[in-house]
């Protein structure tokens, strides 16, 4: 049976271990993205592997005739700026359906611009740990599977497009990672959370022993 509010904060069954303000959630995934863990080391190998692979396939791009500069510069435009930018809404979207999935009514979506950052979140909806991953992962796995199909199933410099637009997606997710890897410091599995729009924060509960 689901956790609610009620649960939380009354009684003595779970105690508050931390608020997170909005305003403050860049220096939240930063501070939590620099910590080691299995979602900050899948978050660093996954995309040094994009970047390799994206390294190699411009040396062939450039150096054995496949493309001029030309091309291989709106490639990168193409693949760094206006995929991205394309994949922001997308993205959240996938947050939302994963949220309504799990049976979360009033979804809100946001952004701030000062922090470049854009969220989706389900106001005081109660999740876990594991309804966590599947929030915050889904749209990574999705969309990191939906780039690569592309790429192979196109050619040349619009191909190499859609392999820049997998990093730079990749690296996007770092709040998605940062998340989990907060998680994973504190015992995972002690831990509920859900978000107040209104107050604009999110409000995370540890299970006492």
């Amino acid at each position: 049976m689901r956790a609610n509010i009620q649960q939380l904060t009354t009684g003595n069954a779970y105690t508050l271990h931390h608020t997170l303000a909005y305003d403050d959630v860049a220096n939240f995934v930063f501070s939590e993205i620099k910590k080691r863990n299995v979602a900050t080391s899948i978050f660093f190998s996954i995309n040094f592997i994009f970047l390799v692979f994206l390294i190699y396939q411009a040396y062939l791009l450039m150096f054995t005739g496949h493309t001029g500069w030309v091309l291989f510069g709106l490639s990168l435009v193409l693949g760094f700026l206006v995929l991205p930018g394309l994949l922001i809404p997308v993205h959240e979207l996938i947050h939302a359906f994963a949220y309504r999935i799990l049976g979360a009514k009033k979804i809100k979506f946001g952004a701030s611009l000062s922090q470049f950052i854009f969220y989706v979140t389900a106001d005081k909806f109660v999740i876990g740990y594991y309804e966590l991953i599947f929030i915050a992962m889904l749209p990574f796995f999705m969309l990191s599977g939906f780039l690569l199909y592309l790429f192979f199933i196109f050619d040349a410099w619009i191909s190499f497009s859609f392999l820049c637009a997998l990093f730079a997606h990749g690296t996007m997710c770092i709040g998605d990672f940062a998340i989990l890897s907060f998680f994973m410091e504190n015992k995972p599995s002690d831990l509920l959370t859900y978000d107040n729009v209104d107050e604009r924060k999110a409000y995370f509960y540890k299970r006492r022993k």
